[in-house]
């Protein structure tokens, strides 16, 4: 393709950070389910030791069995908050991945060395990549106050602050000072849903918008419309052209076949793939010895135009010079085309 058909064009590595995505998700959600069964068995051990104590010293005060249980609670406190923890971070970490590679794409974003805020990059999203992230699917509001809920867990140790009150009040949340925070029942469950279906969401706007698939698209459209007439001209021009240059490339092959006794050009099919709506209108013509992979009654994702008198099975390399000098001749009408092939 040419070099640049949009003004932000993602490449093949955007799609390793989605599939890393999923890993570290997967990851936060085994860590929790952990977490949670260490929680379990610890608790069964600890009714267990209380029973048997209170059977056997029916009158002791249990000090110690208080102390540890709350020491398991506080465990299971602890590992919890590390899980909402690991979901923020995933979530900022994963959109300034995506401005990074906006920006790598052509999107005039400034360099930061320090990361964008999370306001920053919503605003960025949204100026570059029309993402509104203030409007279904996405809930901004619920993001704010996991941020805030991180902020509060990760500088005061989950402490309620003075400074905490008036930044968890201004997500909504109501909270008095000079005490723990709490968080709502199934809150990892609920935030790793929210988190989960953000970052895929901002994944697929991104590559819907600026991915290959979208570049290609772009970058297959004809530079005008053509009627049946031209198109008969152009098929019939591109067609002379590339069964000429098969022919001289057979030649070639066969007088270097002849001083080495030996033929080695191997066989396959070659083919070129257009612009989907192009292909169609050339499927509509009916033109002898000019076919295209194109069904009606089926849904089709392969759009190729089968040049017949091109292509020679036998002759696989001659095949490929054929198409070239076809495709030669479209694009010097306006019509892109990529040259695929399949060895037999």
């Amino acid at each position: 393709m040419d070099p640049k058909v949009l003004p932000i064009e993602l490449d093949w590595r955007f799609g390793i950070v989605e599939r890393l995505g999923r890993v570290r998700m997967k990851e936060l959600m085994d860590f929790h389910h952990q977490s949670q069964d260490t929680f379990r068995v610890a608790m069964r051990a600890w009714k267990k030791e209380t029973k048997e104590f209170e059977a056997k010293y029916e009158d002791a005060d249990g000090d110690d069995l208080i102390d540890e249980r709350d020491s398991i609670e506080s465990l299971m406190d602890r590992g919890h908050t590390f899980g909402i923890v690991g979901l923020y971070t995933f979530l900022e970490r994963f959109l300034n991945l995506v401005i990074e590679h906006l920006r790598a794409g052509g999107a005039p974003i400034p360099d930061s060395q320090q990361g964008l805020s999370l306001h920053k990059m919503r605003d960025y999203l949204a100026q570059h990549a029309k993402i509104d992230m203030n409007r279904p699917p996405f809930d901004w509001t619920a993001i704010e106050r996991l941020q805030e809920r991180r902020n509060c867990i990760v500088h005061a140790d989950g402490w309620i602050t003075d400074d905490f009150v008036i930044r968890l009040r201004k997500v909504g949340l109501r909270v008095k000072p000079d005490r723990p925070l709490r968080l709502p029942k199934n809150y990892f469950e609920h935030t790793w849903k929210l988190v989960n279906e953000t970052y895929q969401a901002v994944y697929k706007e991104c590559e819907a918008q600026f991915g290959f698939a979208k570049q290609q698209k772009v970058w297959f459209r004809p530079t005008r419309k053509f009627t049946s007439d031209e198109l008969r001209k152009i098929l019939q021009e591109a067609t002379e052209a590339g069964v000429a240059a098969r022919k001289l490339t057979t030649e070639k092959l066969m007088k270097v076949a002849k001083q080495r006794r030996r033929d080695h050009d191997g066989c396959g099919f070659v083919w070129l793939t257009l612009d989907p709506k192009l292909l169609k209108h050339i499927h509509n013509l009916n033109i002898p010895n000019v076919n295209t992979s194109y069904n009606t009654k089926t849904i089709v994702e392969d759009f190729n135009l089968y040049l017949t008198d091109v292509r020679d099975y036998q002759r696989m390399s001659a095949s490929l010079d054929g198409m070239r000098a076809a495709a030669a001749i479209l694009k010097k009408h306006g019509i892109n085309s990529r040259i695929e092939s399949l060895a037999d």
